[in-house]
């Protein structure tokens, strides 16, 4: 079987490439299309192509930090995770990109996963306790997935959600995930909605996707990218140049409510890959922010109990939030709303069969505390 493909957005050309076996990019040939590619590829940049390429490929991946993912592919007798994502042609249910065999007349209304039915096979491997060699059928989003903890899509009466779990022994991300996203309902924040199933025992949170056929999710990670960064220029200021280079809208005010909320709930996690912008992959537009997502690592979850309430370390642009909440402007979300937040985490948390009470209690008053300090904040600008 050749190895050539032609990447493609939706029914779209973009460039002829060559993969590896091992599922990577070696080699780019005829560039169809200048202007659809994934943002922060410049596809004039022969230099820089392939590079550039494989980082994105890269990027929407099982990654090898994934629980379980030594186990999957040993049971599948795969070499990598970009096998997987090579198998199902790169598709995915947050952009329209894939990778078409060269000489085939397979089309994206054919394939996509977003209005075609999608094997839940390799997701449900990562969740399943037997050691018996499953049927794969390649054709799945859970190939191109990032993120470490174990995830797959699901369908449920026709609505697409994706899946996360928690890490042992306290399971505490997806209550996070609930917890937060109503935080960020009381205070009018932008946020996708998530509520918790049981699966063996065991939570899980479901989050609906927010990507539908017309449009992309495009990561932070690759909007920062499009501008070198200024001698003298912060990460905060580097970034809104990018944003304005692209011309998306409304990113101010939804940055100064997504460091309020996270430094709220004192989330961790929020690397350039767990925010992004909504781009309509027809006009090539951005429509705007996407809805705060991954709000799991949150909550002092990975902290021991006696440092509940410390400030961790944080991302984006500083390394602590003490530090990042210096950044805030004007805000433009129900900032008066924000002495609920404590009841909320009590609340969600307490519905944790994992977590102790005592654990609960702190993390609460950690969130008051943190309201507190929010609001003083607020009124000092």
């Amino acid at each position: 079987m050749s190895n050539k493909y032609i990447l493609m957005n939706k029914n779209r050309p973009l460039v002829e490439v060559q993969l590896s076996d091992a599922g990577f990019i070696t080699e780019a040939f005829t560039v169809f299309d200048n202007e659809a590619f994934p943002v922060g590829i410049n596809p004039a940049d022969k230099k820089t192509l392939v590079a550039r390429l494989n980082e994105w490929w890269y990027s929407r991946i099982i990654p090898a930090s994934r629980d379980g993912l030594k186990f999957v592919l040993h049971l599948y007798d795969v070499e990598s995770a970009s096998v997987l994502s090579k198998r199902s042609l790169g598709l995915s249910l947050s952009d329209q990109y894939w990778i078409k065999p060269v000489g085939s007349d397979l089309t994206w209304d054919d394939i996509n996963f977003f209005t075609n039915d999608f094997s839940t096979e390799l997701g449900e491997s990562f969740f399943s306790r037997s050691s018996s060699k499953p049927a794969i059928n390649p054709f799945t989003p859970d190939a191109s997935s990032n993120g470490w903890l174990k995830k797959k899509w699901v369908k449920i009466d026709g609505q697409t959600y994706l899946a996360k779990a928690g890490s042992a022994p306290l399971l505490q991300q997806p209550y996070n995930e609930v917890a937060v996203s109503q935080i960020a309902e009381v205070l009018a924040i932008e946020h996708v909605a998530c509520k918790i199933i049981m699966e063996a025992n065991r939570p899980l949170c479901l989050c609906k996707n927010f990507i539908d056929v017309d449009t992309e999710l495009v990561p932070a990670h690759f909007v920062r990218s499009v501008l070198p960064k200024g001698k003298n220029e912060s990460d905060y200021q580097h970034f809104l140049r990018c944003v304005e280079h692209l011309q998306i809208p409304n990113v101010k005010s939804f940055l100064n409510n997504m460091m309020a909320l996270d430094f709220l709930v004192e989330n961790t996690d929020r690397h350039y890959g767990n925010f992004g912008f909504i781009r309509d992959v027809n006009t090539l537009k951005f429509l705007g922010p996407a809805p705060l997502f991954d709000n799991g690592t949150s909550l002092w979850c990975e902290a021991l109990s006696l440092e509940i309430g410390t400030y961790q370390k944080a991302m984006p642009f500083k390394q602590n939030h003490k530090e990042q909440i210096k950044l805030l402007t004007a805000p433009s979300f129900a900032a008066s709303n924000i002495e609920q937040a404590e009841t909320i985490v009590r609340d969600v948390l307490g519905q944790s069969p994992f977590l102790d009470a005592d654990r609960v209690e702190r993390i609460g008053e950690a969130v008051g505390n943190r309201a507190r300090v929010l609001t003083n904040v607020i009124n000092t600008l």
